[in-house]
């Protein structure tokens, strides 16, 4: 059997124990999250579109037509 502590306090309870892990891998889940979100799909990540750059897509032969 063990002994109660000598000094007057009460050991946590499991649920407190439980709330306290849960809380930090949650935490450290939301922070991983928005790392690999500003790797992947940060500013830096983003290509540079200008307008010209959408006309000569837009203009170039390589998109076949349909022919109605």
């Amino acid at each position: 059997m063990a002994n109660p502590p000598s000094h007057g306090t009460t050991p946590p309870s499991p649920w407190a124990w439980l709330r306290r892990h849960l809380l930090l891998l949650i935490a450290i889940k939301l922070s991983l999250l928005a790392l690999l979100y500003v790797l992947f799909f940060g500013p830096g990540q983003r290509p540079a579109v200008d307008a010209d750059a959408v006309a000569r897509q837009l203009q170039s032969s390589s998109v076949p037509s349909s022919s109605r």
